[in-house]
């Protein structure tokens, strides 16, 4: 079957949303891009604090 997908940890979820915050704030939507395709692959979409970071972008990518 399909690799395990890790768990996220609460620093880590913070590291996530600090650096969705600042991509926001100066309009990179390429770090978001980047962001979101780093949390995809390593938590999966169905992780619902994954779900709760794509919420935070300002912008779609």
């Amino acid at each position: 079957m399909g690799k395990e997908l890790e768990r996220m940890k609460s620093k880590d979820y913070d590291i996530y949303k600090s650096a969705i915050l600042a991509a926001n704030e100066s309009k990179d939507k390429e770090a978001l891009r980047q962001i979101q395709l780093q949390l995809i692959v390593r938590y999966g979409l169905d992780n619902d604090d994954v779900q709760r970071l794509l919420k935070l972008f300002r912008y779609n990518v």
